[in-house]
């Protein structure tokens, strides 16, 4: 990853030594019994709750529910699905949990707050997994690369999707894309030169696709930074550190990202941060060091610097935003099974 611009997000990391903060996150509970066969994705919903859902070991999707003390246990939805889950917010208190079906389109449920809806199928031409966000007011956005190599997306506009929309690009990666906020959506993705290149869906269309600048490794990922129209995307650098770059909000152009910095650590090909409020984030990595969840915390003018939180684990985390300042991180670990845990 190439630093073209000093990123606003001040850089500390070293997956060193837990710092004091640590003390503040709860200890890792199992989610449940079953295994699966993919990291997980989790979407909050209101009042300190949850969903998350995995890929599981016969390929259906399992799907589980947080809410704020206890997990529900992993339920297995009819279908079958050929990549991990993508779950996302629709702004009006339900989740949305999509995965790529055998039929190389979309498989999606809905889960309102009490159950769960039967498995819907939606037509597409999909290389990869979704990744999910949310346009806010009941509208959801979930994209994916395309089998051209482009990016292709769907809108749910609370009642049905829209015709999956091609975007023209090269690119090698699946799109991380994550909500400013304010009725939008930035995906980014990798091209062929391992360059990060983001596009923003506006409510109603794409603004096209920019070069951010950086370079990088494994599957960018995006998340809103609590702030209306702003979005922070982060990536593996080729030296195995974790980078940042910030979207102020306003025109969309290269120029107005913030540009990459490092947040060093050695870590995994997925980070997952979440906003806890205004200009506040947790993120979690897998550290290749010792297989281990580690978190950092920026508190809107630095970084904490990364704490171990433990748990051999096998895959990337997922973290999400329960309200009041906490954070919930889940894990695959060694016996495929997920755990969760909450803080800081």
């Amino acid at each position: 990853m190439k630093i073209r611009l000093t990123v606003s997000l001040t850089l500390t990391l070293l997956l060193a030594q837990a710092y004091p903060a640590m003390a503040a996150w709860g200890s890792f509970v199992s989610l449940g019994t079953n295994t699966v066969n993919s990291d997980p994705s989790c979407a909050p919903l209101t009042g300190g709750a949850a969903a998350c859902a995995a890929r599981s070991f016969t390929n259906t999707m399992l799907v589980n529910q947080f809410n704020g003390t206890a997990w529900s246990g992993w339920k297995s939805l009819a279908g079958a699905i050929t990549s991990a889950p993508s779950c996302a917010p629709d702004g009006n208190g339900q989740v949305i949990c999509a995965a790529r079906g055998t039929n190389g389109g979309m498989v999606y449920s809905l889960f309102n707050g009490t159950a769960w809806s039967l498995e819907v199928k939606v037509k597409g031409s999909l290389a990869t997994g979704l990744s999910c966000a949310t346009l806010g007011g009941g509208r959801v956005l979930c994209a994916a690369r395309s089998a051209t190599g482009g990016l292709t997306s769907s809108v749910f506009d609370g009642t049905a999707w829209s015709a999956f929309d091609n975007q023209v690009a090269i690119t090698t990666s699946a799109p991380g894309c994550g909500s400013d906020d304010a009725g939008r959506v930035v995906c980014m993705m990798q091209d062929t030169s391992s360059n990060e290149i983001a596009n923003r869906y506006n409510g109603t269309s794409w603004d096209g696709f920019l070069n951010t600048g950086g370079r990088g490794t494994g599957e960018p990922t995006c998340t809103n930074f609590g702030v209306s129209g702003e979005v922070v995307c982060f990536a593996r650098g080729s030296d195995t550190a974790l980078y940042g770059s910030r979207f102020p909000g306003g025109t969309w152009a290269a120029a107005s990202w913030t540009g990459w910095g490092s947040m060093g650590g050695l870590v995994g090909a997925k980070a997952s941060c979440a906003s806890q409020a205004a200009s506040q984030l947790v993120c979690g990595v897998f550290a290749i060091t010792d297989s281990a969840l580690w978190v950092d915390q920026y508190n809107g003018s630095s970084w904490l610097g990364f704490g171990r939180l433990g748990q051999t684990t096998v895959g990337n985390p997922s973290c999400t935003a329960l309200g009041g300042g906490k954070v919930l991180c889940t894990v695959v670990g060694v016996n495929n099974k997920v755990s969760g845990i909450v803080g800081p």
